[in-house]
């Protein structure tokens, strides 16, 4: 089931206005770059004025780069590593207990799609527990289901089921994990 969408990410408010995108774009993503490593709740702070729906647990590291905050959300005790480059133009939904690692490339929009079978743009969903590991990439509409692993270097472009890991080129399947029981 497909979270609902926060009001941040809804129609109207995905646009965001000239002025706002120009101070996130030339003092709100610096401010964000030059801060220390450790000042994850400045971070925060900075996403949050900038109309990002961010958990306060929640660890960002200073080069990663949030090219529209005001389309994102993250929830509690996820992380986004060092490197990753997540465009949330369309929108991008991080769920609880993620985890985006370091140079993965999470993009809700592509400016020229190689194949016309590819969507240009779509919202991203990371639903709990997913884990997109280091250099993987995520395109345009994919939803991640609870507890999924996309492993390093992978690409999708389709939907990865709950608690499976899939990895490869072309991507497959690997396995699937055990859930939790509660």
């Amino acid at each position: 089931m497909t979270p609902p969408e926060p009001p941040m990410l809804q129609t109207s408010a995905r646009r965001g206005s000239a002025l706002r995108r120009m101070l996130w774009t030339h003092l709100g993503s610096w401010a964000f770059f030059v801060s220390f490593h450790n000042w994850y709740g400045v971070r925060r702070a900075l996403l949050r004025l900038f109309g990002a729906s961010v958990a306060p647990t929640s660890r960002l590291r200073p080069s990663a780069t949030i090219t529209h905050p005001w389309n994102f959300s993250i929830g509690h005790e996820s992380a986004v590593g060092d490197l990753a480059w997540i465009d949330s133009s369309a929108g991008v939904h991080i769920g609880d207990y993620c985890t985006v690692s370091q140079h993965a490339k999470v993009l809700s929009r592509l400016e020229a799609p190689a194949r016309a079978a590819l969507p240009a743009q779509g919202r991203i969903v990371i639903e709990d527990d997913a884990w997109v590991a280091a250099e993987a990439m995520v395109l345009p509409g994919v939803h991640i289901h609870p507890g999924a692993i996309l492993g390093s270097r992978a690409l999708t472009r389709e939907h990865l089921d709950a608690w499976g890991i899939y990895g490869g080129d072309p991507l497959r399947k690997l396995k699937t994990r055990p859930a939790p029981t509660t």
